[in-house]
C-alpha cells in the first residue's frame, strides 16, 4: 500500500522533469549510448545514514496526512495565524491622504499568499480577530499600475487601518487511535500508522538517493536537440504569461514574477532541460538493458495518478491536455527508479 503523499512527491518531481519531453531514439549497444555513458546502476551502495527517517520527516508526513482530513472552520475570535484566510476591511493613506484602490471592505486575504505588499500579511499574524489594528507597509520600488508602468505609489510608505472581521481556517483532527480507527485505512493505532509512514518515507528516500547517485555518475557525451525543444517550450510558456499580464520586456517580467533576471532564467531553464533529458535517457537505457516495459495497467494507473494529482475529475479530460508519449516516459522513469532501488545495497544498516 502506497502513501498518497509520498507518491505525489514522486509524481510532482517526475512531471516537472518530464512532462515537456520528447522521446529520443538512437542505436546499440544501448539506447542513447551516443549521448551518455551509463554508470553502474545495479547493486548501488547507499549508506543508511543518508536515507534514515528522522522525527522531522515523520512529523511532516503526519501533518500532511492530518491536513487531508481537516475541517474548514470560521473563527470570530482568537488570533490570526499563518495560512488563515482573513476577511478584512482596510483603508490606506500615504502622508495622511487616501490613495486610489487603497480601501476595501469584506476582502478575503490568504496569509502567506504574498498578494499584498511587503510585510502587510506578516504583520496581520498575531492580531486579534474582531479588532482593528494599524499596519505600516512600504510599496516595492518596482510597484506597477494597471497599465504595467511604474506606479506613483512605488517606494512609498503607507499606513493601513485594518479590521479583521473573521478568519477561515483548516483545522486538522487530533492524531489518535480513535481517529485512525474511524477511517478504515488498515491502520487502527498511531503506532501502526507511524510504522507504515516510516517504511514509506524510507522507501522514498532510498529511491531518490539511489537514483541521484546513478544520475550524478552518468556522463553526458552530448545533449540531443530534445534539450533545445524543451527550452523553447518553457520559454514560450512564460512568454504567454508575459503578454497576458501586459509586459513588453521579458527581463522585467522575470524579475517581477520569478525574482530573477532574464539571463538567470535562461540559465535555469537550460540546466533544468538538460537534467530532465539526462534522466530520461538513463531510464530508457536501463529499460532496454533490463528488458523492462510498461504494461497497459501500469500506463493506465499512471494516467489516473497524474489526473488525480492535478485535480481533474476524470482521466479522459486530463489526457486531452497532456501528451501521452511524455506521460509514458515519466511513468517508465518511475518504474526504473524503483527497479534500481530494489537492487541497491544498504550499508551500515543498524
Amino acid at each position: 500500500m502506497y502513501s498518497k503523499n509520498l507518491m505525489k512527491k514522486c509524481i510532482f518531481i517526475l512531471m516537472i522533469v518530464l512532462i515537456l519531453s520528447v522521446l529520443v531514439s538512437c542505436s546499440s549497444p544501448y539506447k542513447n549510448s551516443k549521448y551518455i555513458t551509463l554508470s553502474k546502476y545495479m547493486g548501488v551502495e547507499v549508506d543508511y545514514e543518508e536515507i534514515k527517517v528522522t522525527q522531522d520527516d515523520l512529523d511532516r508526513e503526519i501533518a500532511i496526512f492530518l491536513d487531508s482530513y481537516a475541517e474548514v472552520v470560521v473563527f470570530e475570535d482568537g488570533i490570526v495565524q499563518e495560512k488563515d484566510i482573513v476577511n478584512i476591511d482596510y483603508s490606506g493613506t500615504i502622508d495622511g491622504k487616501p490613495f486610489e484602490n487603497g480601501a476595501h471592505t469584506d476582502y478575503d486575504l490568504e496569509i502567506g499568499s504574498n498578494t499584498f505588499i511587503d510585510d502587510f500579511e506578516d504583520k496581520l499574524i498575531g492580531t486579534q480577530i474582531g479588532q482593528t489594528t494599524e499596519i505600516t507597509a512600504e510599496f516595492p520600488t518596482n510597484f506597477k499600475d494597471n497599465n504595467g508602468n511604474i506606479s506613483d505609489l512605488a517606494g512609498k510608505e503607507a499606513v493601513f487601518i485594518v479590521t479583521v472581521n473573521k478568519v477561515t481556517r483548516r483545522v486538522p483532527p487530533e492524531y489518535t487511535d480513535e481517529f485512525l480507527g474511524s477511517l478504515n485505512i488498515g491502520y487502527k493505532t498511531v503506532r501502526e500508522h507511524n510504522q507504515f509512514l516510516q517504511q514509506e518515507i524510507l522507501r522514498y528516500n532510498k529511491i531518490q538517493t539511489v537514483w541521484n547517485i546513478i544520475v550524478d555518475s552518468t556522463e553526458v557525451k552530448k545533449y540531443p536537440n530534445t534539450v533545445e525543444k524543451r527550452v523553447a517550450m518553457v520559454r514560450e510558456y512564460y512568454e504567454y504569461y508575459m503578454a497576458y499580464y501586459g509586459y513588453t520586456s521579458f527581463n522585467e517580467f522575470c524579475i517581477d514574477s520569478l525574482g530573477q533576471t532574464e539571463e538567470e532564467f535562461n540559465q535555469t531553464n537550460l540546466l533544468s532541460a538538460q537534467e530532465g533529458v539526462k534522466q530520461e535517457m538513463i531510464s530508457q537505457a536501463i529499460a532496454q538493458l533490463e528488458d523492462i516495459n510498461l504494461t497497459n495497467k501500469e500506463i493506465q494507473d499512471g494516467y489516473d495518478n497524474y489526473a488525480e494529482y492535478y485535480g481533474y475529475d476524470n482521466t479522459e479530460d486530463f489526457l486531452k491536455e497532456y501528451d501521452k508519449e511524455s506521460l509514458q516516459s515519466s511513468i517508465l522513469l518511475n518504474k526504473i527508479m524503483e527497479y534500481v532501488a530494489q537492487h541497491a545495497i544498504i550499508i551500515n544498516n543498524p
